[in-house]
């Protein structure tokens, strides 16, 4: 990579982290909607039988895939969920934080059901990914907040097409790195069976 390449990748990410800084109310505000959906999950979770179907369908996407086929269909997930709600529908900020609300319900409801050492599995199978899955979800959805409605709070909100170059530039340089480690870190397992059979 030449001199001129690397100011230029600096000057990227510069821009990138500044779009975070315009909307760290958003991101708080994607993370208070979030634990308030764990929070609901976890108290009500003897009245949300239905989620057992939302949940049954998201692993059976997962069902039977191994090695590097599971960290890239994880991977591809995760991606397309979070692009969507940072950088394509916004419906005014309400769709992202519908997403937040409608990943912490399950998260809390998955906690609520799990006792003993189901809930010791569930918490050391969540939380090493999670140390990279959850920063970049709640950067998606506080984005997109921002992007659909969180601007109007700012000095300089810009148009329509500059904040959705900003969150896309914060998309592909802050959160696909942390999707991707992610995936690996959740895959882990995987990786030493490669090869389904």
């Amino acid at each position: 990579m030449t001199r001129w390449e690397t100011k230029r990748l600096k000057r990227q990410y510069v821009a990138a982290w500044s779009t975070l800084h315009q909307a760290r109310l958003g991101i708080l505000i994607a993370l208070l909607v979030y634990a308030a959906g764990c929070a609901g999950g976890w108290l009500f979770a003897d009245h949300l039988d239905f989620l057992k179907q939302a949940a049954g369908s998201l692993a059976d996407k997962f069902e039977g895939k191994q090695g590097a086929d599971f960290i890239f269909s994880l991977f591809l997930h995760n991606l397309a969920a979070t692009y969507v709600a940072m950088c394509l529908v916004s419906l005014w900020g309400l769709f992202p934080m519908v997403n937040a609300m409608a990943n912490g319900l399950i998260l809390g409801w998955l906690i609520g059901i799990a006792g003993g050492p189901s809930l010791h599995d569930a918490v050391a199978m969540l939380v090493p990914h999670g140390i990279f899955e959850w920063p970049a979800m709640m950067t998606a959805w506080g984005v997109g907040f921002w992007r659909g409605a969180g601007y109007r709070f700012d000095r300089l909100p810009g148009t329509y097409l500059h904040r959705w170059k900003q969150a896309n530039r914060a998309f592909f340089l802050v959160v696909l790195p942390l999707l991707l480690a992610a995936a690996l870190v959740e895959g882990r397992a995987h990786l030493l069976d490669p090869f389904p059979g």
